[in-house]
């Protein structure tokens, strides 16, 4: 049987959409006159990476070993081997002490603390004895209540002062080394032993004062260098 007009029509698929000549799916092409803009600032990043690349290699290379503290030094410790690190550094500075030197370091003497990691500069340091010349080391024993609460560290400043007249024993008097004389590392509430710098024709009276305990400090400055006083 032959199929009508009417089937014919209803059968025939369905006519595909002609694409316009002024739109469609695909999306415009870049202007052809960036494209030597993006090579040429790409050429820039890459000979600018290696720039940068080769001026920090010469950085790595120009690094120097210099000394630092292996553990934390307090003012008046003579300094060993033990106490000291090498570590590298890019900077230029005239005062860090080179890790060559190190020979000339053992056997110095710690004027500032100085913490671990810290690099060691020669102004921390210093070439004389601890105490110099004219000047003695004497111990002091003083009672709770006769120095400050927060206690007494090296390179503290202070005056002495007699408690059994109130007279002034002696001024700017540097402290070399100070402890609690209970166990606890920072409680002070049972009285503290000190090591004083103090002038070498003092030194025996107030040894002799400090060790009966008649002594009281007044704190005029803290943690000093030491020998500056």
């Amino acid at each position: 049987m032959t199929p009508t007009p009417a089937a014919r029509l209803r059968r025939r698929p369905p006519a595909e959409p002609t694409p316009s000549r002024t739109g469609g799916s695909r999306l415009p092409s870049a202007p052809r006159e960036r494209r030597p803009l993006l090579a040429a600032l790409a050429v820039l990043l890459i000979v600018g990476g290696a720039l940068l690349a080769g001026f920090l290699a010469t950085r790595m290379d120009n690094r120097v070993q210099v000394l630092a503290a292996a553990s934390t030094l307090r003012p008046g410790h003579v300094i060993t081997a033990d106490d000291l690190a090498a570590t590298p550094v890019s900077a230029e500075i005239r005062t860090l002490v080179p890790a060559s030197q190190i020979d000339q370091v053992i056997g110095r003497t710690v004027r500032v603390e100085v913490t671990k990691g810290q690099l060691l500069d020669t102004s921390q340091l210093t070439t004389g004895p601890v105490p110099g010349q004219g000047a003695q080391v004497v111990g002091a024993t003083l009672e709770a209540g006769r120095f400050p609460a927060s206690g007494l560290g090296p390179g503290d400043v202070v005056d002495l002062v007699d408690t059994s007249t109130g007279a002034v024993l002696a001024q700017d008097v540097q402290v070399l080394d100070a402890v609690p004389r209970s166990d606890g590392a920072k409680d002070w509430s049972s009285g503290a032993v000190v090591s004083l710098i103090v002038p070498q024709a003092r030194a025996a009276n107030l040894a002799t004062l400090g060790a009966s305990g008649n002594v009281a400090v007044i704190l005029t400055a803290r943690n000093q260098p030491i020998g500056d006083h």
